[in-house]
């Protein structure tokens, strides 16, 4: 609510000095990376997957003003999002991990549940209760009609 707290917000999440990384480590299954890439006019950013056996990292979608890939079906989003490997270094909270990865979102056949779980997370990361029924549908719906790439 508060536009001041937005442009602080961007300011580290755009600085062209730093990339900001988020691990979202999974106990059963491969992880994720989100990488904020802040090269000076090559803004984006990068998803990966993170194999529990493999130092390998792979890209798996990416956005640079349109998103590409192949991303996750809602299974797959729920199932990292659900299993945080608590050992390793990484975003622990399931709600806030759900949010991180649900731009990966490119199920379009998302249970009817989906909406519930979506406002459950965007309360629970300080959403007003009185915006976030909407805000999930809109998110929803964006994610879900998307074309595929």
């Amino acid at each position: 609510e508060d536009g001041a707290d937005a442009d602080a917000l961007s300011e580290v999440l755009f600085d062209p000095e730093h990339w900001p990384v988020f691990r979202v480590p999974a106990e059963d299954g491969p992880g994720a990376v989100v990488i904020y890439r802040n090269l000076d006019g090559d803004y984006g950013t990068d998803y990966l997957l993170t194999h529990p056996d493999s130092s390998y990292a792979q890209q798996i979608a990416s956005w640079n003003g349109d998103f590409s890939g192949t991303g996750l079906t809602w299974h797959e989003l729920i199932r990292i999002a659900d299993s945080p490997f608590l050992a390793d270094e990484g975003v622990q909270d399931t709600a806030t991990r759900f949010l991180l990865l649900l731009p990966l979102l490119t199920d379009p056949n998302v249970p009817d549940t989906a909406a519930a779980r979506l406002i459950d997370a965007l309360t629970a990361v300080g959403a007003p209760q009185d915006t976030a029924s909407l805000a999930a549908e809109h998110l929803l719906a964006h994610l879900t009609r998307r074309s595929q790439h």
